[in-house]
């Protein structure tokens, strides 16, 4: 009988629910008394947010942070009703009523996206729940100190404009900015971001104290500036909780950051394997230009995985990956669908397992050396042609024999 089951990607990354919720735990217990908001926007990091997301549910995590409105929408019909989630990054045409209609809260960088927000919860006859973003200094998203007081005076306005309005169109639940150097922590820049934001936490304070709760409470006010690298070198953390991303997934954000070091352990084991061996003599070259040539006799081991699938074409003749447990180096240029490592004269098996990174391979962090960008990349950039599966749900035999979950 024909089998029709679709058959499994040939580069797969396994991810350790048990390693994510550790490190969710970890980091939720030295940002205490401030919350933990898990961040999984671009897919969870490439991680799979359809996994890491009821993954962290389950262990009890309720607020969560994406940056665009597609992604809440879609972590929403994940989540269900009781996760609390925060977007921000939306544009001047971005339809806001469906984010409203689902309970999801936004960011607000504009005057003008002050404004659409309230049309919309007009629309819709929803409340939108609000955090106004305050630029501290990033030089991204937010508002400037000169236009976040023309929004708190329309924010005055808008309190007198709605007295008798019951819902509001709008609450302010929360405040919240970014900083840009806090994996330095010497740097002055840190603490001038803390001034910034804590003066716009006091203004703003004041406006809804005056407007008497009607545009929200001052009291349980959100204030969040803190993202993965603050989490791991300020303390105590700064506002009542912190966007943590990164490390989340195992990884440090600090340039001389060891993750092991920071009790974080590596959610993504990304592997691959071995479909084809063949003997090179001196003189044989490997994969597009040339650029590598083989000084002696060895074996090439051929293995699916190129830039097509999120492998960085600038690790091409510096990237290592792991097979039997062994190192060995990827030579020529990394390619669309495939690389080719120098096995030299170490055992190698077509079928054989490769591991590209993870805990018993590289890791996400050197590929970033070897490809002259940071460990963010390397796991975020891995495309929609590999599959994630839950670590454990995947038995790994010869090449056509992966049984999926």
């Amino acid at each position: 009988m024909t089998s029709t089951q679709t058959p499994a990607a040939l580069v797969r990354a396994e991810i350790d629910v048990v390693a994510l919720q550790a490190n969710a735990a970890l980091l939720a217990e030295r940002l205490a008394p401030a919350r933990l908001k898990c961040v999984v926007k671009a897919n969870a990091y490439g991680h799979g947010v359809d996994i890491i997301a009821p993954a962290l549910f389950a262990a009890g995590h309720r607020e969560f942070c994406v940056a665009t409105i597609a992604e809440a929408l879609e972590l929403r019909e994940i989540l269900g009703a009781e996760a609390t989630i925060l977007a921000w990054l939306y544009g001047p045409t971005t339809a806001l009523d469906a984010a409203l209609l689902a309970g999801i809260e936004l960011g607000v960088s504009t005057i003008d996206a002050l404004d659409r927000l309230q049309a919309a919860a007009e629309r819709t006859g929803t409340t939108a729940r609000i955090h106004f973003k305050i630029d501290t200094g990033l030089g991204r998203n937010g508002l400037i100190p000169t236009d976040f007081a023309l929004a708190l005076t329309r924010l005055q306005a808008l309190a007198d404009e709605t007295r008798d309005v019951n819902p509001p169109p709008l609450t302010v639940v929360g405040i919240m900015s970014h900083f840009a150097v806090a994996d330095e922590p010497e740097r002055p820049e840190t603490a001038a971001q803390t001034a910034v934001f804590d003066t716009a936490h006091r203004e703003l304070t004041a406006v809804l104290d005056g407007a008497e709760g009607r545009l929200g409470a001052s009291s349980g006010l959100d204030v969040h500036i803190a993202n993965s690298p603050a989490a791991l070198t300020l303390g105590p953390c700064p506002g009542t909780s912190a966007r943590v991303g990164l490390s989340l997934y195992g990884l440090s954000p600090l340039d001389d950051g060891d993750a092991e070091a920071l009790g974080l352990r590596p959610v993504m084991r990304l592997v691959s394997s071995v479909i084809n061996l063949k003997d090179i003599p001196p003189g044989h070259g490997a994969s597009y230009g040339l650029t590598f040539t083989a000084e002696a006799d060895t074996r090439f081991a051929l293995v699916p995985g190129g830039y097509g699938d999120g492998i960085p074409r600038s690790a091409s003749n510096r990237a290592e990956v792991a097979i039997r447990g062994r190192r060995h180096p990827v030579v020529g240029r990394v390619a669309m669908d495939q690389m080719i490592v120098d096995i030299g004269g170490a055992e190698a098996a077509i079928g054989d397992e490769v591991v590209i990174f993870g805990p018993d391979g590289p890791s996400a962090a050197e590929w970033g050396a070897w490809a002259d960008t940071i460990n963010y990349e390397i796991v975020t950039r891995i495309s929609a042609r590999v599959d994630r599966v839950e670590a454990g749900q995947v038995e790994v035999g010869r090449v056509g024999d992966e049984v999926g979950r």
